[in-house]
């Protein structure tokens, strides 16, 4: 009871939000700037109070774009559907702008998005759209935003639904030559394969990428008609349909064909009562899972109706490295057993520090603990690579000599062997004896390695200080003997002016007699 007030509080605020943020873009005579010509220039002012600053509407004002508060002090460029206040697409740069500094939207043959980077660095470009020549911009009803020129023939230069981030929505193609779904934390992706679309971990660590699936969809009928010797094998491609479901298609002989349907609940049924306009979207979230929402003119929040994985032990991450997920009431362990479970929705500490990099540098080759576990599974595993004929003891080895080896599981009943190439996440309890789990887990640096390893460029500065106090040792002992023989050369040179021929007691002897008569 308490968490459904809960969210219809939280449903009536992100309302209230959004109308207020639709009233301060709006100007006094309620008229909203719909297209942009070359020449266009909107400023984003360091820290400013509204975290959506819209510059350019839809004719439906149910979508705008402008300046976008990400998280608590970065800064992107968004298309944002104003009831929910949701971001359906983000430029995403590779360099976040800074809320607290001023911004820069412009747009001449193409957008520009620059940031202030300081007085040390002056304005930099965050990001544009690449090899665009366009007159106008404009936010179309489907929330696509599209550069045009004047005459329009052959369509838009450039349009955001050729560059999704996170969402996909209604009539947007998702082809292979589209980047891969992206989830706003960057962990997780939603790929594209020839006849399947799959969801991935993503690893960037030690100078590559590791990208382990764990979930896939195939199309069987799509593989049927496209095997595998073809010379041009046909590809498939996804788009999410108003009638309920997220369709994959094969375009042959100039036309498109369904080979595949992902279901939602509301496939087939009537969502649009009381004259609601229905819109849906389809998201990768941050925990991994790939959903489905739609809204209506009557709502207070996104409705849920398609999730790709039912089960929260089945995510990836549910429980963090080295968690241990058990299923039913998806409670969290820890593989070493150092802590007690816990619900998998609460926060609980880490169990281990979420690895990005191999452990194959030369510093960290067989530095390591290790882990052993019984009872313990991964909910993927048949996503995974797999030897076959192997004990347990064969199947630990295999994975304790390979540096790019994060686990490996045994299932003594199969014989089947799996090796986790990636840093280990959250496994899944399994209530079997003979299914055992070897995982590695990176030793912290001691003060003595953290002493003695280096940088690269700490290791060639002190290579080069070394040199130089060598150099001045050196010069200064060719100094000191070249002074020593100096002196020595001036002694004898004296002796030889003073007494030629003469024994120094003789001029001792003949000093004294001099004295003595100049006395006298």
């Amino acid at each position: 009871m308490r968490e459904g007030k809960a969210v219809v509080i939280a449903s009536l605020i992100c309302v209230a939000s959004a109308a207020l943020l639709v009233a301060e873009a709006k100007g006094d005579d309620g008229e909203v700037t719909t297209q942009l010509q070359n020449g266009f220039t909107a400023t984003h002012e360091a820290n400013a109070a509204a975290p959506f600053e819209p510059v350019l509407y839809a004719p439906n004002r149910a979508f705008a774009l402008g300046f976008l508060r990400v998280g608590a002090a970065s800064l992107d460029l968004a298309v944002v559907h104003l009831p929910s206040s949701f971001p359906l697409w983000r430029a995403t740069p590779a360099r976040m702008g800074d809320w607290s500094r001023a911004a820069t939207l412009t747009f001449d043959a193409g957008l520009v998005l620059t940031a202030d980077d300081g007085p040390e660095h002056g304005v930099g470009v965050l990001w544009r759209t690449l090899n665009t020549v366009g007159d106008t911009v404009a936010l179309l009803n489907s929330s696509n935003l599209v550069v045009r020129r004047y005459d329009g023939e052959d369509g838009p230069t450039w349009q955001s639904f050729d560059h999704p981030s996170d969402t996909l929505v209604l009539g947007q193609n998702f082809t292979a030559s589209s980047p891969p779904l992206i989830s706003a934390n960057h962990r997780f992706a939603l790929r594209l394969g020839r006849t399947y679309m799959a969801l991935t971990v993503e690893f960037y660590g030690g100078g590559r990428a590791t990208t382990p699936t764990y979930w896939q969809h195939t199309a069987l009928e799509a593989e049927a008609q496209a095997p595998e010797n073809a010379t041009q094998p046909a590809q498939v491609y996804g788009r999410l349909d108003a009638r309920g479901f997220f369709g994959l298609y094969l375009a042959a002989g100039g036309k498109e064909e369904r080979v595949d349907v992902l279901s939602f609940d509301t496939f087939a049924q009537n969502v649009t009562t009381g004259g609601g306009a229905l819109f849906r979207r389809m998201t990768l979230d941050d925990d991994g899972n790939l959903r489905a929402y739609y809204w209506t003119d009557e709502s207070k929040a996104w409705t849920p109706e398609y999730k790709a994985i039912s089960e929260r032990c089945e995510l990836p991450t549910s429980c963090g490295a080295y968690g241990l997920c058990v299923p039913g009431e998806a409670q969290c362990q820890c593989l070493a057993n150092t802590t007690t479970s816990t619900a998998a929705t609460t926060t609980s500490p880490p169990c281990g520090a979420e690895e990005t990099a191999d452990l194959c540098s030369s510093d960290d080759v067989g530095d390591f603990d290790v882990v052993r576990r019984t009872r313990v599974s991964v909910a993927y595993k048949e996503e995974l690579p797999f030897a076959t004929n192997k004990t347990a003891a064969e199947c630990e080895a295999a994975c304790a000599g390979n540096c790019s080896c994060w686990g490996a599981l045994f299932n003594g009943a199969s014989g089947y062997c799996y090796l986790l190439d990636f840093p280990v996440e959250t496994m899944l309890y399994d209530a079997d004896d003979r299914k055992v789990g070897y995982f590695k887990v990176r030793k912290p640096p001691s003060p003595s390695t953290t002493r003695r390893v280096m940088s690269p460029g700490v290791k060639a500065a002190t290579a080069v200080v070394s040199i130089v106090l060598a150099s001045l040792v050196a010069a200064g002992a060719y100094t000191g003997y070249r002074m020593w023989v100096r002196k020595k050369r001036r002694r004898e040179g004296m002796e030889q002016e003073l007494a030629p021929g003469r024994p120094y007691k003789d001029l001792k002897s003949m000093g004294s007699s001099n004295n003595n008569s100049f006395k006298s």
